[in-house]
């Protein structure tokens, strides 16, 4: 079941969990299979799609939220296809107990805790990572978004256990193949009809564009092997 929009009743829906993400390709593998006790949410990108939808899909008062995504590293060593748990976002401090705890106790492979740094912009190049890096603490892993902390903030006042996993999709030392800022409308999802027109612009970008959907089905394969882990874990 997948929604942007939530409007199933508390009773029907108070048993599950919601699986908040801002883009549908980012859900596309748990479409596909049978989740009975999961409530996919499609947001769209940004602070204010996130917090919209996400207060949306409470008001269903579900037994928890796993805010997924792609993500940019702002760690050298991570790696396409890594996955951070979110010990800490930028702005709201780090998380001493809570869900995350039991997500990394299972050992997972290539799954770390670390730092979300949340934004209102699509990072679109090496620089403005490395710039937002000095954000990190010490020997911090991190990655950088545009929803997670407002996923965060409305389960934290509605007292709703929460996790943010998020999969490295575009490496620290590497610029996106076009500026998607400039493909925004102006709800600020993508328009894939802007995207085309960049590339058309810019004949170079095609090979990186390809790549990058390429990787986007590896990662969210990988969010979804995260999701069929984290469910068992809510009580």
């Amino acid at each position: 079941m997948v929604t942007r929009s939530v409007l199933a009743t508390p009773a029907a829906t108070s048993r599950k969990v919601v699986i908040a993400a801002a883009l549908g390709r980012e859900l596309q593998p748990l479409k596909r299979g049978r989740h009975r006790d999961l409530l996919l949410v499609e947001t769209g990108e940004g602070r204010t799609n996130a917090s919209r939808e996400i207060c949306r899909a409470l008001d269903t008062q579900p037994r928890a939220v796993v805010g997924i995504g792609f993500a940019g590293a702002l760690s050298s060593s991570l790696e396409i296809g890594d996955v951070i748990i979110a010990t800490r976002i930028e702005g709201l401090g780090a998380f001493s107990e809570g869900l995350h705890t039991r997500v990394l106790s299972l050992g997972l492979e290539r799954v770390y805790g670390g730092a979300v740094v949340t934004v209102d912009d699509v990072v679109c190049t090496a620089a403005e990572k490395h710039e937002l890096s000095g954000r990190l603490i010490g020997n911090e892993l991190g990655v950088v978004d545009m929803e997670s902390s407002a996923v965060a903030v409305a389960c934290l006042e509605r007292g709703v256990q929460f996790v943010i996993a998020r999969v490295v999709s575009d490496l620290f030392s590497e610029d996106l193949p076009v500026d998607f800022n400039r493909c925004r409308r102006a709800d600020g999802r993508l328009s894939t009809l802007k995207v085309t027109a960049r590339a058309i612009e810019r004949p170079g970008s095609l090979r990186g564009l390809w790549e990058l959907r390429r990787r986007t089905v590896h990662c969210a394969a990988r969010l979804a092997e995260i999701v069929t882990g984290v469910a068992p874990l809510v009580v």
